[in-house]
């Protein structure tokens, strides 16, 4: 949770989340061979667990869209991405009207880091489930990593006119409305808030609507009330960074370490603040 909570920061104060990003290709080899080798990982999943057992009987007695569709959920509920991708684009082939697979297949290749791979399949989604609120805020999630935040949030705003109670699709538009400094962002993320008061990425969200509007104050409660002591202060820390305040960051990053002495990232920021520090220092005091 921490390192996707340090992504988030860091994509909309820093724009520097790109390097944590998997190479799909040997993602997905590596899954492959798990999966063919005996004994393996994907051979004993495929044998220990009952419910992907019983959607690949399924497959075999009846090799049709929905079985290949069953059996790519259960892949995906166990994180074999590349083999659910493959049992989606089945699907798919037998049945090219599947927006529920179409939809999973943009999923996975946007996580995978690849979202212009994402896109068509996403654009497939709507295309033939044009009343889902889900599919359209995964073509949503697909522009915004195109760096498309106008078109992001168009389709953000459709998937709350089709279902208002769509928070994830409100939580989007908060986390939009950061990135593009728009003067409302607090005013959605609260919105959000309250539509998933309890949901930690929304709280973190209206911690960054916070940040980004000034107010620190708020931005460290609200890091506060969304998860343990170690990650408040490492992601406040992180906040701190994207706005120069280094030495605040470093002390911030200290906090993290002494609520969790195994947390070897904040460690890691913590130097990386200090000497940002020292350099600014330098720089300034040489003038």
């Amino acid at each position: 949770m921490r390192l996707l909570i340090y992504l988030i920061a860091a994509a909309t104060l820093s724009a520097s989340c790109a390097a944590h990003r998997l190479d799909v290709a040997s993602r997905a080899g590596d899954q492959k061979a798990h999966v063919a080798s005996g004994g393996s990982f994907g051979a004993t999943l495929e044998t220990s667990d009952g419910r992907l057992s019983a959607a690949l009987l399924q497959l075999a007695a009846m090799p049709e869209a929905d079985a290949h569709r069953r059996v790519a959920i259960e892949y995906r509920r166990l994180g074999v991405l590349d083999m659910a991708q493959e049992h989606f684009s089945a699907a798919v082939k037998l049945d090219p009207t599947d927006a529920f697979s179409y939809d999973a297949l943009a999923r996975i290749a946007r996580d995978w880091g690849v979202p212009k791979m994402a896109l068509a399949d996403a654009r497939h989604a709507v295309v033939y489930a044009p009343r889902s609120a889900a599919a359209a805020n995964t073509l949503g999630t697909v522009y915004q990593a195109l760096g498309e935040i106008t078109e992001a949030k168009r389709w953000y705003v459709r998937a709350l006119g089709l279902d208002p109670a769509a928070w994830y699709a409100l939580n989007n538009l908060c986390y939009a409305d950061i990135m593009t400094r728009e003067s409302d962002a607090v005013t959605t993320c609260r919105r959000a808030v309250a539509s998933a008061p309890d949901a930690t990425m929304v709280r973190n969200n209206f911690a960054l609507a916070h940040g980004a509007a000034g107010d620190l104050v708020a931005a460290r409660q609200w890091f506060r009330r969304a998860g343990d002591a170690a990650t408040a202060n490492y992601n406040y820390g992180i906040l701190m960074m994207s706005t120069r305040a280094y030495r605040e960051a470093e002390q911030a990053f200290q906090s993290a370490l002494m609520s969790d002495p195994e947390f070897t990232l904040a460690a890691s920021r913590a130097r990386q603040a200090r000497l940002a520090a020292l350099a600014e220092e330098h720089t300034r005091d040489s003038h």
